[in-house]
This record gives C-alpha cells, sequence and structure tokens, in this order.
C-alpha cells in the first residue's frame, strides 16, 4: 500500500509541474487578451435593435442622415458614462449646437433608471431606450460610443469614457 501511495505522490507532483506553466500561459494570455482587445469597440449595432424615445416613439437614424451622429450606450450604473454625458454636450454646444451633431444616448435599462442618469448629469442630451438588451447587440463595455460622420460611416469608435469636447474631435466638423 505505501508503495502505491508514494507512486501516486511522484505522479501527482509531475502533474504539478507540467500544470503549472500550462496554468501560467492560459492565465497570461487571458490578461493580454484583456488589455489589447477590450478596449476595442465591436461594430456599431445600428441596425440590431430598435430605439424609442421617452414617449415611446420610433426613432430612426436615418432620418438624420446629412448631419454628424455620435451614438453612445450606457448603463445607469457607470461612472464613465455619466461623466462622458455632459462632456458630449459641451462637445455638441461647441461645434454648433444639434443641427450640426446629433447625439443618440442609447441604453437597455428602463426609463426610471434611463432619467435618473438624466437629472443626475443635467444635461438636455436626448435619451433612448433600445428594444433589445445591449448585450444581445454586441455592447458588453460602457461607455461604447461612436462617431458618424455625414455619409454615416464611423470615424471613431471607444469603449469606456474618453474625453470627446477636444481640439482633436471638434476638427471632424
Amino acid at each position: 500500500m505505501r508503495v502505491f501511495l508514494s507512486l501516486l505522490t511522484i505522479k501527482k507532483s509531475k502533474m504539478k509541474r507540467k500544470f503549472v506553466p500550462v496554468f501560467l500561459i492560459i492565465v497570461f494570455a487571458n490578461v493580454l487578451y484583456f488589455v489589447v482587445f477590450s478596449k476595442k469597440a465591436p461594430k456599431i449595432p445600428i441596425d440590431k435593435t430598435a430605439l424609442f424615445d421617452e414617449s415611446g416613439n420610433k426613432i430612426s437614424l436615418s432620418d438624420n442622415k446629412g448631419k454628424v451622429m455620435l451614438i453612445s450606450y450606457f448603463q445607469s450604473w457607470c461612472g464613465d458614462c455619466r461623466k462622458e454625458q455632459p462632456e458630449l454636450e459641451a462637445l455638441q454646444q461647441a461645434v454648433g449646437g444639434e443641427e450640426k451633431l446629433k447625439i443618440f444616448l442609447v441604453s437597455d435599462e428602463d426609463w426610471t433608471k434611463i432619467n435618473t442618469v438624466k437629472d443626475a448629469t443635467k444635461t438636455n442630451l436626448t435619451f433612448y431606450k433600445s428594444e433589445k438588451s445591449l448585450k444581445d447587440i454586441g455592447i458588453r463595455k460602457f461607455p461604447t460610443t461612436y462617431l458618424l460622420n455625414k455619409k454615416g460611416e464611423v470615424v471613431e469608435a471607444k469603449v469606456e469614457g474618453i474625453h470627446w469636447n477636444t481640439k482633436k474631435y471638434k476638427m471632424k466638423f
């Protein structure tokens, strides 16, 4: 019996020596993937869901062709989202108002939560509710924000809060 237990101990220690490097490689690869790729915005999900305003009216982004649009997907619990929204409003005012830049703040949460964010940020921007969950349309980090040119092409896509009211973005108008 002792011989069997000693053989079992030897096999376990050999397995540990093989397992630890493999485990460390897997952990390192996951960390590297998170650091490098998690900041990349997914393909813009404009046509994957319907958007509704607070009155329940379905809106179409195609109605805003010819305008530069900025679409920011957010969640009420997201601190960076709340910080970003007043800055988006300041950018909109700096470039000439809603006629030059139409901003869409989109969440999948109920209107009570959306209005809480609107009250907290004290912005005059229009908020929209997505018909589908943001996770279902590929948005998993917040805010995920897209800047579209007048042709509707994405010219900038960012994940997590950035400073939008800067010379770099004002020059796009």
